[in-house]
């Protein structure tokens, strides 16, 4: 993975008018050398991207996915990391800034590129103790577990408010289940981690999980609507047969945030946690809901876990020449932790 001083280029997704999907590395699709021109909702950004994050959704763009990739061509990538190379939104050139969602890497070019454009009002500076590749291997995933665990601190009452209640992190070996472990860890959480990758097992320990249990122990193939109270909370980026699997499970008064669907978009359950334990189930957008002074003060938060997180955190950095490959690997569940993309 080396990087070519002074080339300017991205991994440009097209999908040609027969719907056939094209990816590779290519000049940027704009001229990198142009000034940054007034965009009519405030300055416009110029960011040298330093890493951006490789998240389940940039996969999907690099598959062409209409629901992800809006336009064409696009440059995937829903979050990145650099300096600003002009001043822009009362920043002054050379601030280390991250920008998240807004449109990136679905109807705007994103940040799998060595150059990101963006209106000024959606670029945040970046927290000095976190470098650019720290942030990226955080990026929006880190956001959605910290709204997670804040929405489910606030709805947790009732038996599932014990002390000693039992958290569930779903899909733990991948990028946003790692993070969860170590977070909700940190905050004093007795942590189960499920995953379907046995090899993972010490890491997610290191991470802070109290034990590690298999994916398979999650998902209740029987007909009962309701299995055995085990949960407190649950933070589930898997979807399908495990969420509904997990859902039976919770403590009366627990809840269970939804952030994913790398399992699956489906959902086949009953009323009965919600009616008969009064379980709730929150869905969570890390991308669309916070506003710009939030994600602020979550990135604080963030580069003050970050010295727990880092060195455990399994993280891979690849180039661009790369990001195809991820793409699959990460498509067919085969991927654990998190890559960072550094152009």
């Amino acid at each position: 993975m080396q990087r070519q001083p002074g080339a300017s280029r991205c991994w440009l997704v097209e999908r040609s008018a027969d719907g056939r999907v094209t990816g590779g590395v290519a000049p940027l699709p704009w001229d990198a050398a142009a000034p940054p021109a007034a965009a009519a909702d405030g300055d416009e950004a110029v960011v040298a991207v330093e890493a951006a994050g490789f998240n389940y959704k940039d996969a999907l763009a690099c598959t062409g996915h209409p629901g992800v990739m809006r336009v064409s061509p696009l440059v995937p990538g829903i979050d990145a990391a650099g300096t600003l190379m002009h001043p822009a939104g009362g920043l002054p050139a050379g601030t280390p800034v991250v920008a998240t969602a807004n449109g990136m890497g679905e109807v705007r070019h994103g940040g799998f590129a060595t150059q990101l454009r963006l209106p000024a009002a959606a670029v945040v500076r970046r927290p000095e103790r976190l470098s650019a590749q720290d942030a990226m291997a955080l990026g929006t995933a880190g956001l959605t577990v910290l709204l997670a665990g804040d929405r489910l601190a606030a709805l947790v009452h009732g038996p599932a408010a014990a002390a000693d209640a039992e958290w569930l992190v779903t899909g733990a070996s991948g990028g946003v289940g790692m993070i969860a472990v170590g977070c909700f860890a940190a905050a004093g959480r007795r942590v189960v981690a499920a995953t379907r990758k046995p090899a993972a097992t010490a890491a997610l320990l290191e991470l802070g999980a109290a034990r590690v249990v298999a994916a398979a122990e999650i998902v209740d193939a029987s007909p009962k609507t309701l299995a055995k109270g085990r949960w407190a909370a649950v933070v589930d980026p898997v979807g399908g047969a495990v969420l509904a699997g997990a859902l039976k499970s919770v403590l009366p008064g627990g809840a269970v945030a939804a952030i994913g669907m790398a399992g699956g978009h489906d959902l086949a359950t009953s009323v009965h946690p919600f009616i008969l334990r009064g379980v709730t189930l929150a869905g969570i957008d890390g991308a669309g809901m916070p506003t710009q002074a939030e994600r602020t003060l979550l990135w604080m938060r963030l580069a003050e876990l970050w010295p727990r997180l880092r060195g455990r955190l399994q993280g891979t950095a690849i180039g661009l020449a790369d990001v195809g490959a991820h793409a699959a690997t990460m498509l067919a569940g085969t991927s654990v932790g998190r890559a960072v993309v550094v152009p």
